[in-house]
């Protein structure tokens, strides 16, 4: 094993420790509900209140949300596994994986009936970060809804997830 190479196991050892939250990040466009989990998703202002959501370059997301348009990051935890499988699993066309999951009713965007609590948001903008986009979006409204313990992620590898 090269030095280099010896080094970025090491550093990809590190960065996984690096604990994260478990979210689903959903919205509601043209009529149909979508969504994605993320484990990328930190608070980055107090005034106004702003929301970093950090999407693989990949995910159609980017092509959905522009600025101006809702989500909403629901704050998971051990109780939203059935959520957190059917999210975890490959997109697959016409497959509404919202099926069978509890939602509050009357929310412009997905919100899970018992996750911790959930955050509406607004996008403002994105910005580059390598093989992702960070979504930067202001939190207008949101509510805890029990007090679970809210879900924690650790990579074996912060090379990947």
């Amino acid at each position: 094993m090269t030095t280099e190479t010896a080094q970025k196991e090491s550093l990809g050892k590190a960065l996984g420790r690096i604990a994260s939250g478990v979210y689903l990040v959903s919205f509601a466009k043209d009529g149909k509900n979508d969504g994605m989990l993320s484990t990328f998703v930190m608070q980055a202002a107090f005034d106004p209140p702003v929301v970093v959501v950090a999407v693989n370059n990949k995910r159609p997301l980017l092509d959905i949300l522009k600025p101006g348009d809702s989500l909403t990051v629901n704050v998971m935890s051990k109780q939203n596994m059935d959520v957190y499988k059917n999210f975890a699993k490959p997109y697959q066309e016409g497959v509404d994986r919202y099926e069978g999951i509890a939602l509050k009713d009357g929310t412009a965007n997905p919100v899970l009936a018992n996750c911790v609590a959930f955050i509406n948001c607004k996008v403002m903008t994105y910005a580059d970060a390598g093989d992702h986009q960070l979504l930067i979006a202001e939190a207008v409204d949101g509510e805890q809804i029990n007090d679970d313990e809210p879900m924690i992620h650790l990579r074996k590898n912060g090379f990947g997830y």
